[in-house]
């Protein structure tokens, strides 16, 4: 097994360091199995033990809802923790599953004492009224001396586990605290050793067998409605709850059997007593034992009793339960793991499992661990960390492979670079290359020029569609002149002393004179702006494909537009008069001139320098 030590006593490179053996060494960094509760791995080990010569043991494969008889344990290896390695090797092959175990939880199931102990007020650990069990609960894991009355406690012995009572009363205990000795974990610990040497994800845990026997009633009797005691026996013990009439939970008691007897002493006394705190209109109890010979016991004790105070009893043998058939050892503890049995009666009408004390015992409260495992896994590295420790792995080899890479294509350039023929070149071969690479630039300088020469600057069906794009057929625009003109603008003053310009820009201008009616004064107006004209441009640039007239921050668009009335324009003239003079129709006159510069930075600027 690793030897782990708590990272809050280490330093950052320790931690480091042990955190890299754990990826190396274990398969944390790999397997979820590793961060899930025993209860979720389809593959579980069950163990069972009331203080008697055998141990009850148990597999059960949960992906087939399947359960077989497990493994045999000695008690003497239970307490030693001798041969675990031997059980685990049986375990991990197919023998006892349905397909070979690639995980393992371990649930030990103790039923050999229940002791209960008293929590302090309320009020010193939660507040007034006492109701965050959760609270309770996580503190009395922490720290129990803080929680329980007694404050002389040990918690290297033992372990503490919160039991809410769900219906009680006010003015009434709402929670007490169950007790466990901690002398098995000797024997789980051990487990988890060899599981550890083998790569083998293996989760303990470590619950009350009574406790787990109460919440698997409503599977037992579907038709109990509460407002009884349920009196659960074991080999040293009997357990004790009261159920109130609406089926919560209300107080619990832990009897002892003195004397190699199967019956507590006073054992109706004590009922009588329950029921009477716990307000039950009477007392009826429901006797339940895998064992008919104690159901016998404590059936002739309640009949004694009668005498003085009535008791309606009623028994429940396990051995002969219908339920338990398939269950080893006729168990009720193993019925909650089993999701095939449990998911019909979560959703089924019981009375009982509609109650919250049920509800809840199904949730956590009924198997809850007394195993602080969370300890032992704080130990460890999270998954997150072990994941980004193998990221940081990759990315460590990934930066050395690549230093390797740029190496040795640097020596191989080197190399070819000092083998490359050039070197063995004479004088006479070296002045003649030169002259042949100057030859080569001349030649790509000529071809650069004449392809910046011969690029498309000014088309004439461009122009034409220019016109149509700026006034469309039926537009009311009488067009009597247009004058297009293209020409190169003078060269630019150079910005640096003896800097020499290389390229000239073009200015274009389109000269319109012509007639318009009113709806055709919208287009005109929208050319005498700088947003319009830029939008009208790009329309034109769109439906001909021709970029010299996108605009673009190289090029200024200019307009200058004068508008006036039409002295020809006649309201009264006839249709013949309009046939003969049209230009009595238009009561307006324009001239627009629109002038594109294009300066010596643009692409379709014209290069000064000769081709050849």
């Amino acid at each position: 097994m690793l030897n782990i030590t708590d990272p809050c006593e280490l330093k950052a490179a320790d931690i480091y360091r042990q955190a890299r053996t754990v990826a190396s060494k274990t398969s944390r960094g790999t397997d979820s199995h590793w961060y899930r509760v025993p209860e979720e791995l389809p593959w579980q080990w069950h163990l069972w033990f009331d203080g008697g010569r055998e141990v009850c043991s148990a597999t059960y494969s949960k992906q087939h809802h399947r359960w077989r008889p497990g493994p045999h344990l000695p008690l003497a290896n239970l307490t030693t923790g001798e041969g675990v390695g031997e059980i685990l090797g049986e375990l991990m092959s197919s023998t006892y599953f349905d397909d070979k175990p690639k995980a393992l939880g371990v649930i030990l199931h103790v039923a050999d004492e229940f002791s209960l102990a008293e929590i302090a007020q309320a009020g010193e650990v939660v507040g007034e009224t006492g109701d965050d069990f959760q609270i309770l609960r996580y503190n009395l894991v922490d720290d129990p001396r803080e929680v329980l009355a007694d404050r002389e406690v040990s918690s290297e012995a033992n372990s503490w586990r919160l039991l809410p009572f769900w219906g009680a009363p006010t003015g009434q205990a709402r929670c007490t605290a169950m007790m466990l000795s901690r002398s098995r974990e000797a024997f789980l610990q051990k487990l988890l050793a060899s599981a550890e040497d083998l790569r083998m994800p293996v989760r303990v845990a470590v619950t009350s067998a009574a406790l787990e026997s109460l919440a698997a009633l409503p599977i037992l009797r579907p038709d109990i409605t509460g407002g009884c005691l349920v009196a659960i026996s074991f080999y040293k013990f009997t357990a004790v709850f009261a159920i109130s009439p609406d089926g919560e939970l209300q107080t619990a008691r832990s009897l002892a059997h003195r004397g190699g007897s199967q019956v507590p002493s006073g054992f109706g006394d004590i009922l009588w007593t329950m029921a009477m705190g716990a307000e039950l209109e009477s007392t009826k109890v429901l006797l339940v034992s895998a064992q008919a010979s104690t159901l016998q016991a404590a059936s002739q004790d309640l009949d004694l009793y009668s005498s003085r105070h009535a008791v309606e009893y009623e028994t429940l043998n396990l051995a002969e339960h219908s339920a338990l058939t398939e269950i080893p050892g006729h168990r009720p503890e193993f019925l909650i793991y089993d999701t095939a049995v449990m998911e019909p009666v979560r959703t089924g009408k019981a009375p009982l499992a509609q109650t919250e004390t049920y509800r809840s015992l199904w949730g956590n409260w009924g198997r809850q661990s007394f195993m602080d495992t969370g300890r032992l896994d704080n130990l460890y590295p999270a998954q997150s960390d072990l994941r980004l420790l193998r990221f940081s792995s990759w990315l460590v080899y990934l930066l050395a492979f690549a230093l390797l890479s740029t190496a040795g294509y640097g020596t191989y350039s080197l190399f070819a670079a000092m083998n490359h023929p050039s070197w063995e070149l004479t004088p006479e071969q070296m002045k003649k290359t030169q002259a042949q690479h100057t030859t080569l630039l001349e030649e790509k300088k000529q071809i650069d020029i004449t392809s910046r020469l011969l690029q498309p600057r000014s088309r004439g069906w461009v122009t034409l569609e220019f016109l149509l794009q700026l006034f469309p057929e039926d537009s009311g625009v009488r067009l009597e002149s247009f004058q297009y003109n293209a020409e190169a603008t003078r060269p630019a003053a150079p910005v640096a002393k003896g800097a020499v310009a290389d390229s000239v820009g073009i200015s274009r201008t389109w000269t319109l004179k012509g007639l318009v009616k009113p709806k055709a004064l919208e287009l005109l107006s929208t050319l005498n702006s700088q947003r319009g004209l830029s939008a009208f441009f790009d329309r034109v640039a769109e439906a001909t494909g021709d970029d010299s007239y996108r605009p673009s921050p190289t090029r200024q668009l200019t307009v200058a537009l004068t508008q006036g009335r039409n002295a020809r324009f006649d309201t009264q003239a006839a249709p013949g008069d309009l046939a003969r003079d049209p230009t009595l129709a238009f009561p307006f006159s324009f001239e627009a001139t629109l002038t594109q510069t294009l300066t010596d930075k643009d692409t379709l600027s014209l290069p000064l320098a000769k081709p050849f």
